[in-house]
């Protein structure tokens, strides 16, 4: 803690101490509490340096009157400072200890009945159990029955903390005991392993919780099976051995009646223990009966309920087989189903059969539309997720699995199947743009097995009738052309010949949203085939790169950024002799095109579009050669814009020219970079710096690094303090030449003036002053700090909150403090 902060607290804690002092707003007392919690995982000698802190808590401990939400604030302080076991004994001494935790005053007093309060309360516990004497405090006051009683209390915040709370003290890890010598029994095994001693205490105690949750798993009260459910998915994972196999002992006989007496309330309660139980090592013990329960779920459950289950139970670690091919078959039922409706040859095992849900309960389901759509779109959905499991070790069909995802699309875009005897299926998915989508991403996730390429000629002239279509959705068409891209990336098949006449078609869509999708698509195409010969004629003779040049006046910014962006990588295509020229893209009129879109557009999108398409084609320099382009003016446009993104894309640019420049003079800004003595001079650097001069790189750096937007100054203050260690490294730099006109630079005005007058007495800034200069004055490593912290650093410091509360003392009551 700074001396200012630990100025300011004594007055706070007699402020918050004072029983006139009202609160309008908790706020700022939780802040307090993330504070106080920073400073006592840092800071052992806190009580001891602070001592008005034990004063204000046994001072609020001890009201009758203060406010709820200042005594639920000092019984949470009250559990952080007793956390270590130094800061316990110091409040164990002078009694704050008893007066904040034990039960007898708060049952007689009326602050209990606010919920705040016995919120506070068991905070104040949890903050407070982490060491054996803290732990040892509890069992001997006799608090755990008064925690077990809030597990149901009236307020669900309340029942919730204690419920988190009962967790807590099952899962303490370190079980030593605190009990004086010759006072030790032997206790029926529990805690043993790995513990050294025993305690009684803890042993009754955590028998005590054990005992009180199996009665409530029996009560026929549903809450409380409700939480002592919830208790033991919290608890099973990190708790002790001994006390995980008595938590499951009467945990399993409870699932098995509740589940007789079927309680559907309760199935995800159910999911949530018996995959919280497999993450244990009872999952690999045959006596813990967790498959069989995990079986009997899975024939139990609705469909809609057993996917989620069943996907979940093969993301375990140590899912045997058989359960796992039982969950894979639960997932594939409603799809082979739907298939099985099409009266479609059967296409795979009796897999999903034999191991899924009802069939009644499945067909009920899948007869009614709303429900049908759901359980379909799981299905797939889960399905698409299979197919990314690189760890599954199971089997699936997978081109069985295609042509049914197949058929399903053929479905739902109105292609009919002969006497189908469960017509009422399919008439549900016709038309379903939302089961459309989930099928194509998941033919999309199937793209990675090699056997897909069977399927692959029918799957393109499927996209294909859904990208000419006129019903198709705008988003159903999004995912078409993904689902193209996924298959020819992974090298299934050649482009499809039909792919650009419909491709030219969507360009010219009513929606924007199309036209959209379809330029990202063709850029994405482009991207990855520009290196294919076969690939660059068929688009530069497609007629589509007219078309693109006409986007570039779409009314729809999003459209003419992403034509852009379109035109920046097909620029980048090899051209060839005997393509008519019409079907080229002349660089030069699209660099004249960039730049009046960057000097004239409203938009930013298309201003960010042009500076990243100019900073690729400097990354990556075109074939055709150098290109002219007017990089001064692009950078003074770019710095100069009101949109933070266009700055960023423009800093980048600028670190590309530096990059490049300077590799030019065998230099490099990296720290690390090796570079040969020959090569290493200064006049190098100097002719490296009057280039970049030349290009105004400098005052675009500078005027970035005093930008309102953080991210702006956060990049440009990162390449000047690369250019400024670079420098540093090179004595024989003749900083002379290389200067910066300080005369009319706003930045100089309005901040780098008070950097140069502290550090450069009797300095003139109407005269240009080096560059190197320059940077060896602004501390440039202190601004890299202060713009890494956040925004709110300031307003959020404990110095800022204190001096808010304090201030509110002072002012009216309409004037409500703000600590946010």
């Amino acid at each position: 803690m700074d001396d200012e902060c630990a100025e300011l607290l004594p007055l706070v804690c007699a402020l918050l101490a004072n029983p006139k002092y009202t609160l309008s707003d908790d706020t700022c007392l939780e802040k307090l509490l993330d504070w106080f919690t920073n400073l006592t995982e840092t800071d052992s000698s806190l009580l001891e340096v602070n001592s008005c802190l034990i004063g204000f808590v046994s001072n609020i401990c001890k009201s009758k009157t203060a406010d709820p939400s200042i005594l639920s604030f000092a019984l949470k302080l009250s559990g952080l400072l007793a956390s270590t076991e130094d800061g316990f004994e110091v409040l164990q001494q002078q009694n704050v200890l008893e007066h904040a935790f034990e039960y007898k005053g708060w049952s007689e007093s009326s602050l209990w009945e606010d919920a705040t309060v016995r919120s506070g309360w068991i905070h104040g516990l949890e903050n407070m159990i982490k060491h054996q004497k803290a732990m040892l405090f509890l069992f001997k006051n006799g608090l755990t029955e008064v925690i077990l009683n809030l597990q149901t209390d009236k307020s669900l915040f309340v029942a919730s903390a204690a419920n988190k709370l009962l967790a807590h003290i099952l899962n303490f890890g370190e079980v030593i005991a605190m009990c004086p010598k010759g006072n030790k029994t032997e206790l029926s095994g529990v805690h043993k392993d790995g513990i050294g001693r025993e305690c009684p205490e803890w042993t009754d105690g955590t028998m005590e919780i054990v005992r009180h949750l199996g009665d409530s798993l029996m009560s026929g009260v549903p809450f409380r099976i409700d939480q002592s459910l919830k208790l033991v998915a919290l608890s099973l994972a990190h708790c002790q051995p001994h006390v995980r196999e008595m938590l499951w002992q009467k945990t399993e006989g409870a699932i098995e009646v509740l589940l007789g007496n079927g309680q559907s309330s309760l199935t995800k309660l159910f999911m949530e223990v018996l995959q919280a139980a497999a993450r244990t090592p009872l999952f690999s013990k045959t006596d813990s009966n967790i498959v069989p329960l995990m079986e009997t779920m899975i024939y139990t459950l609705k469909p809609t309920q057993a996917i989620p289950f069943a996907t979940g139970l093969i993301h375990l670690e140590y899912c045997p087989q058989s359960l796992k091919k039982r969950a894979i078959g639960v997932i594939l039922q409603p799809l082979q189903f739907v298939t099985a409706s099409t009266d479609q040859q059967r296409l795979w095992s009796d897999m999903a059969e034999e191991n899924g849900c009802q069939h009644s309960a499945l067909e009920e389901q899948l007869s009614q539309k709303t429900s049908c759509v759901s359980l379909l779109c799981l299905s797939l959905s889960s399905t698409a997720e299979l197919a990314g499991m690189n760890s599954l070790h199971v089997d699936i069909p997978v081109q069985s699995l295609i042509q049914s995802v197949i058929i399903v699309l053929k479905v739902c875009v109105g292609m009919s199947f002969s006497s189908s005897p469960s017509n009422s299926i399919l008439r549900n998915l016709i038309g379903c743009s939302r089961v459309q989508k989930c099928a194509l991403d998941t033919l999309a996730s199937l793209s990675q097995f090699q056997d897909s390429i069977v399927y692959m000629n029918e799957v393109f002239t499927l996209i294909l009738q859904y990208l000419d279509s006129p019903d198709s959705d705008s988003t159903v068409l999004q995912k078409a052309f993904q689902v193209i891209l996924k298959w020819l990336c992974r090298g299934l098949g050649a482009l499809p010949q039909d792919l650009f006449p419909v491709l030219r078609k969507r360009l010219c869509d009513v929606r924007w949203e199309v036209r959209d999708s379809s330029l990202e698509f063709l850029t994405q195409l482009t991207s990855h085939f520009q290196e294919t010969p076969s690939y660059c004629e068929t688009l530069l003779s497609s007629g589509v790169l007219e078309l693109l040049m006409i986007l570039l006046k779409d009314p729809e910014s999003y459209v003419r950024a992403s034509a852009i962006l379109a035109l920046g990588q097909t620029a980048r295509l090899p051209s060839k002799d005997n393509v008519p020229r019409s079907g080229h893209v002349v660089q030069e009129d699209l660099v004249m095109h960039f730049m009046d879109v960057l000097a004239q557009d409203a938009e930013v999108f298309a201003r960010r579009a042009v500076v990243r398409v100019l900073t690729m084609w400097l990354a990556c320099p075109l074939p055709a050669g150098d290109l002219e382009i007017p990089l001064s003016t692009v950078l003074e446009l770019g710095s100069e814009d009101l949109d933070w993104e266009v700055k960023v894309h423009t800093l980048e640019l600028a670190q590309i020219l530096i990059d490049q420049t300077l590799a030019q003079s065998g230099q490099s800004t990296c720290p690390y970079a090796v570079v040969p003595a020959a090569r290493s001079s200064g006049t190098n650097l100097t002719e490296s710096l009057r280039k970049l001069q030349d290009l105004k790189i400098f005052g675009v750096l500078f005027k970035g690094l005093f930008d309102c937007d953080r991210p702006v100054a956060q990049k440009a203050c990162s390449l000047l303090l690369s250019l400024k260690r670079l420098t540093a490294r090179n004595s024989g730099l003749a900083d002379s030449t290389v200067v910066c006109d300080l005369q009319g630079q706003t930045w100089v005005e309005d901040a780098l003036k008070k950097h140069l007058e502290k550090h450069v007495a009797g300095t003139d800034l109407q005269k240009p002053m080096g560059f190197v200069k320059v940077l060896s004055v602004l501390d440039l490593e202190n601004m890299q700090h202060t713009l890494g912290q956040s925004s709110d650093h300031l307003e959020n410091s404990p110095r800022s909150l204190m001096e808010d509360i304090l201030a509110v003392s002072h002012v009216s009551e309409d004037n409500i403090m703000d600590c946010y």
